[in-house]
């Protein structure tokens, strides 16, 4: 009797939820800025927000019937580091990182026009790690983790443009990894406020 009960009130509970919603996949491209910033502990060198430039590919697939739960996958190319002044010189702490950040994404309602949460970890491989200061470049990836992990939460909203979805979201970036190399107690850590403008080109 469940069996046939549920079987009757599914197909009308599927009826409800609007089609745009049952897009299998959703592939694009984002970019946006992120407002970097340093915490440090145990630290000579004061850090405040650098912004620096975020862009790559999307892919995000639904995971729940109406699609409401998904998975997305993002590869992006992100400036981290910040500004620095110690001793009373400023300079620049310069970092970029290629970072794959998978996200569950919560669609707060199912109509064409979709604000959502969402939340995960970002896994970064570090592909520069400079300091500039007082007209001097200096590497200082030897004194630099080449892996960082962090966590991001954030919302946004998807609306329907033209063929596809623009999306436009934006998250805090909290990181977990002390990126201090042999650095005698002192903790460093990469944060940032990150805002997106995307746009899902795909949908299947």
């Amino acid at each position: 009797m469940i069996k046939r009960i549920f079987a009757v009130l599914l197909p009308a509970v599927l009826l409800t939820v609007p089609s745009q919603s049952w897009a299998l996949l959703r592939m694009g491209l984002k970019a946006g800025v992120n407002l970097a910033d340093v915490h440090a502990s145990n630290s000579q060198v004061s850090y405040s927000v650098k912004p620096g430039i975020i862009i790559g590919p999307m892919v995000e697939i639904p995971v729940s019937p109406g699609g409401l739960m998904a998975v997305r996958g993002e590869l992006l190319y992100v400036q981290k580091g910040a500004e620095t002044k110690q001793s009373g010189q400023k300079g620049k702490l310069l970092i970029d990182e290629m970072v794959l950040a998978p996200f569950l994404v919560f669609y707060l309602s199912p109509s064409s026009v979709r604000p959502f949460l969402e939340g995960g970890p970002e896994f970064g491989l570090n592909t520069l790690a400079k300091s500039k200061s007082d007209g001097t470049t200096r590497n200082i990836g030897p004194q630099w983790s080449d892996h960082n992990t962090s966590l991001n939460l954030g919302a946004g909203i998807l609306f329907p443009f033209g063929a596809g979805d623009l999306v436009v979201d934006a998250r805090y970036n909290l990181g977990l990894s002390d990126l201090t190399v042999g650095g005698g107690g002192a903790t460093t850590k990469t944060n940032g406020i990150q805002i997106f403008l995307g746009y899902n080109f795909l949908k299947l």
